[in-house]
């Protein structure tokens, strides 16, 4: 497996870095327009110039070190889905992905339903609804587009656990143009999956570098905790995990284009690995921390939030694994 980036992704990785640390705020999106980073997840087809697994992977775990909450994720599935049923996206705008229903876990149509061009119901937690240009919602067999400020479309919006803003989205007979079954579009949403994973992944990095930072820093009895052997055991226990999420991100990456049933096993898998280590992580760093990793002030508060967020999105590590186990493919 090929751990290197090659000459492009390595100025796009240098260029993504650049942008993080001289933006913030309401700056950082235009910036990243900007700089072409949202057209790097999307294929030509797509109306992107990239779209591979590698810079999908690249640009969400730059994001995550840096704990950048925005609604990228959910625009990159919406666009890809958009154009691949002849519907482009504006260059630049934002868009949402109305995928869970209140009470339903990871059930879609439960809370939502179709009479012909029309839907009816209520989606949950949509990141970066107040400000997408359209909507990609889906029912129990099939995506939708629906515009904003579309006819019986009612948001109430909230912050969420990971830092964005989100909402929940009501539907009263509100007109939606049907773009074809989930499975037609199979390859935007095990994209989005590898960009929550590799989103995680860089949440993981930074939580684990904060966690060796402070245990060499901090003394006890005269010498730094990283001197006391079970710490360090501990330590390099978290060392390892990290090195197993980093190699379930670039399996999946790497097989991003395969066919359906090839390309499901890799996807759950690393769901699973990279689920498994956020959850790891975030109580081992909390825990090697003591109190400071309680701080809601302190930066790991913030990646702990985002990890767990990261860990159900889409699909958490014990669903996925069910589905694993069954041999079930990852969208039905």
């Amino acid at each position: 497996m090929d751990f290197q980036l090659s000459d492009d992704h390595r100025m796009l990785q240098d260029s993504l870095r650049g942008i993080l640390t001289r933006h913030t705020g309401e700056a950082l999106w235009p910036a990243l327009v900007e700089a072409g980073v949202p057209a790097a997840l999307l294929t030509e087809a797509e109306g992107g110039f990239d779209g591979s697994g590698a810079a999908v992977a690249l640009i969400f775990e730059e994001m995550g070190r840096a704990g950048v909450a925005l609604p990228l994720i959910p625009t990159m599935i919406a666009a890809a889905a958009f154009a691949q049923a002849g519907q482009p996206a504006d260059e630049g705008a934002s868009h949402a992905f109305a995928d869970a229903e209140p009470g339903a876990r990871y059930d879609r149509g439960v809370a939502i339903s179709a009479d012909g061009d029309c839907l009816t119901g209520r989606k949950t937690m949509v990141a970066g609804a107040e400000d997408a240009a359209a909507f990609l919602v889906t029912t129990a067999d099939a995506m939708w587009r629906v515009e904003a400020g579309a006819a019986g479309l009612a948001l109430r919006p909230y912050p969420m656990l990971d830092g964005q803003r989100g909402a929940d989205l009501t539907l009263e007979g509100t007109p939606a143009l049907r773009l074809g079954s989930l499975t037609d579009f199979a390859v935007p949403l095990a994209r989005g999956v590898l960009a929550h994973s590799a989103y995680a992944l860089g949440c993981i990095t930074a939580s684990v570098e904060l966690t060796l930072d402070y245990l060499r820093t901090r003394k006890q009895f005269g010498q730094p905790l990283i001197a006391f052997q079970a710490l360090a055991h501990r330590a390099a226990d978290l060392a390892v995990e990290v090195e197993q999420a980093r190699s379930a991100v670039v399996n999946l990456a790497s097989h991003l284009d395969d066919e359906a049933p090839l390309r499901d096993r890799h996807l759950q898998a690393c769901k699973v690995t990279v689920g498994r280590v956020a959850r790891l992580v975030a109580e081992e760093a909390v825990q090697l921390h003591g109190g400071i990793g309680m701080t809601e002030e302190y930066a790991l508060a913030g990646h702990v939030r985002r990890l767990l967020a990261a860990d159900t999105a889409m699909g958490d590590a014990d669903w996925h694994l069910d589905r694993f186990a069954r041999g079930e493919p990852a969208w039905s």
